[in-house]
């Protein structure tokens, strides 16, 4: 989608005005005319409203200023969220020490604390053993929530 590209491309620049701040995904949802802009940002130590906030004023600006978006829109920049996937080798660094649910490409779950970051695996430390996943082998991963 042509939109999506250009949005992508707008919402990248406006997080490089940030040191610790990297995209996540955009996504364009709705018809022609009545579309909701979603933008994922998130940050190597979390993100702020204000943060959210700069990069919407930003990206909505140069949005209206190139008229791209063909009648009205919704824009909303917030973070992922701990439902959305860990998609970004920077994601795993910054979720070491949680515990993470991996779904891989042959369908088998595997759960445990995430303890390293290698250049192309990722270690989960499980109660017999440390378990290593190269980055091919992983479908998606997210962050298991636990209410203790």
């Amino acid at each position: 989608m042509e939109e999506e590209r250009k949005i992508k491309d707008l919402a990248e620049r406006a997080v490089t005005n940030f040191d610790d701040l990297f995209l996540i995904d955009v996504k364009v949802k709705g018809n022609t005319g009545n579309q909701k802009v979603l933008i994922f940002i998130d940050g190597d130590n979390g993100i702020s409203i204000d943060q959210c906030g700069k990069i919407s004023r930003e990206v909505g600006a140069e949005i209206e200023e190139e008229d791209f978006m063909l009648g009205k829109y919704t824009l909303e920049v917030s973070s992922p969220g701990l439902d959305f996937p860990i998609t970004l080798f920077r994601q795993y660094v910054k979720n070491v020490g949680r515990n993470l649910e991996v779904e891989l490409k042959d369908g088998v779950m595997v759960e445990g604390e995430l303890t390293e970051v290698k250049e192309d695996a990722i270690v989960l430390k499980q109660k017999a053993e440390d378990k290593s996943l190269n980055f091919e082998e992983i479908k998606q991963s997210k962050v298991k929530v636990s209410f203790k």
